[in-house]
């Protein structure tokens, strides 16, 4: 893969996770999961909307400061001044949630292995592009900043932020789905509670 074509690799990115999502989404509407009722359900329910809620207003604060500049400026400050990736850092958080929401381990650990075997090839290519730009700068920012875990101790903010509201719609649109995807699930598992759906098995 050419790590410097951002363009492509973000391309593959869309159609990669829009292809699971209808995976996932084909086998909870024929399938049940084994949570049942009771406290444990209530428990990854409530983790599963508390991993959803942080990743959409982490992945909106994030957009906030590149504001369209993602590859054009080297930002490095607010989220982006603890690790080098937030955005994908928040869509893991995401990721997790959506994965919780299902009710079913086998779903969660197929979304995690997807996140964690194709972005990493994302972060590299985005990272190429800003060496290239940035040079010594980036050069500079990758030693002192994590690439994914973040470090809190080195996090600092501008007194402002120029926002483009354009960019900001667009965050909130994309955040958005992380909430849609969970109330889509909430309501297949009523649906299958109701009867409504076929559970032609449990899934593990």
């Amino acid at each position: 893969m050419n790590f410097l074509n951002v363009g492509k690799v973000s391309k593959i990115r869309i159609v990669h996770s829009r292809l699971l999502a209808l995976l996932v989404f084909f086998l909870l509407m024929v399938c049940g999961n084994r949570l049942g009722n009771g406290l444990g359900r209530d428990l990854v329910g409530f983790a599963a909307l508390g991993c959803v809620i942080v990743a959409a207003f982490g992945r909106v604060w994030s957009s906030l400061y590149i504001s369209g500049r993602k590859t054009t400026s080297l930002v490095q400050s607010g989220p982006y001044s603890t690790t080098r990736n937030p955005l994908y850092l928040f869509s893991l958080v995401g990721t997790v949630g959506i994965g919780l929401a299902s009710g079913s381990f086998l779903i969660l650990l197929l979304l995690t292995l997807s996140f964690g075997l194709y972005y990493p090839f994302v972060i590299l290519g985005e990272e190429e592009s800003l060496r290239r730009i940035h040079g010594n700068a980036f050069e500079s920012y990758a030693k002192r900043v994590p690439r994914f875990i973040p470090k809190i101790a080195l996090y600092s903010e501008p007194d402002a932020c120029q926002v483009s509201t354009g960019q900001l719609k667009k965050a909130i649109l994309d955040a958005s789905y992380f909430l849609w995807l969970y109330g889509a699930l909430q309501l297949i598992q009523s649906l299958h509670n109701a009867s409504l759906l076929p559970t032609l098995l449990r899934l593990p």
